[in-house]
């Protein structure tokens, strides 16, 4: 990783730019699945339930956050793979009511758009995702969406880790341009390693981060990538109920701690994404001179998707928590 930081052009560690008369506006770049959850108390091994609720959304790592953010009042381009199928349809449709501008969307010919049964056991908010990728999804070429996206519209990128065939090419000319590049990492592998290093603000899973940085406690890792990449950087474990840890470039002494918000859990899908949604809209209308700022308000933001069943935040619940 730290090999990889050197390689990087010096205008990938410039600030972010002072604030424009025109709306933000975000290139989101990832998943789209179609998510069917179902609730029900415990979730049975070997056995028969009946469930409480059935529900469908359009719902995936990189379009929870998308949506997100267009809730939160970002202007949001989505660059994603979908289906020719009902599904893809239905989610450029959801996508426009939500003012997300879908030009870059693929639409792979002959695919079935991603999929995802979600069961949540209430009683103590466990989950498992059973998800379905048609190969044919990825026959699609990427190089002419990517050659058409304009940077110079875009105040920032954001990631959620997959379908790097679109991200990178897109990742790398953002941090040429010195913009601002929010990541997430899932999965740890050589590819991904590349997007950590890339990345200006690195917020993941702290089991991936402590992966990454060979640490066992998020509080270290976040310090020890910190260490590893240049000025402006800023790297933040997501624990679930236990909080968020984060450091910047040039803290060596200590991570930034924040507490996770007590709130009415109905469903944990996607609060990590709302997370993401909360700290790109916080740090492009903010600044990122106070971390612990940012990390606050993207907790909140995940509270209020806890407390809203399904992997999207409401208005509603934004409202609620005084956000919006």
């Amino acid at each position: 990783l730290s090999n990889l930081v050197a390689t990087l052009s010096p205008a990938a560690t410039s600030a972010m730019s002072c604030k424009r008369s025109r709306p933000l506006r975000v290139l989101a770049i990832g998943n789209t699945i179609i998510d069917t959850v179902l609730t029900m108390p415990q979730v049975p091994v070997d056995d028969k339930v009946w469930v409480h609720s059935k529900k469908r959304f359009v719902g995936g790592q990189g379009s929870n956050a998308a949506q997100d953010m267009a809730l939160l009042g970002l202007e949001v381009s989505f660059v994603t793979r979908l289906g020719d199928d009902d599904d893809g349809s239905w989610a450029r449709r959801h996508f426009k009511s939500l003012g997300l501008d879908t030009r870059h969307c693929i639409v792979a010919p002959g695919a079935l758009t991603m999929s995802a049964t979600v069961t949540i056991g209430t009683d103590a908010m466990c989950r498992s995702c059973l998800m379905h990728r048609d190969p044919k999804m990825f026959e699609a070429g990427a190089e002419d969406v990517v050659q058409a996206v304009d940077l110079g519209e875009f105040d920032a990128v954001y990631t959620d880790g997959f379908q790097l065939d679109l991200a990178m090419p897109l990742v790398r000319a953002a941090a040429e341009r010195g913009m601002p590049v929010v990541a997430d990492v899932e999965v740890v592998d050589e590819d991904t390693r590349v997007l950590a290093a890339l990345a200006t603000d690195l917020i993941a899973p702290a089991a991936s981060l402590c992966q990454l940085a060979e640490c066992e406690e998020p509080e270290e890792a976040v310090k020890t990538l910190a260490s590893r990449l240049g000025p402006g950087r800023a790297v933040i474990a997501t624990a679930g109920d236990r909080g968020s840890f984060g450091a910047q470039h040039g803290s060596h002494d200590s991570a930034v701690y924040v507490s996770a918000c007590k709130c009415n859990a109905q469903d944990t899908v996607g609060a990590g994404d709302a997370y993401h949604a909360g700290y790109v809209h916080a740090l492009l209308s903010r600044g990122r001179s106070d971390l612990r700022e940012l990390m606050a308000f993207a907790t909140k933001v995940a509270a209020a998707l806890v407390e809203t069943p399904g992997p999207t935040v409401t208005r509603e619940a934004l409202e609620r928590w005084k956000i919006i």
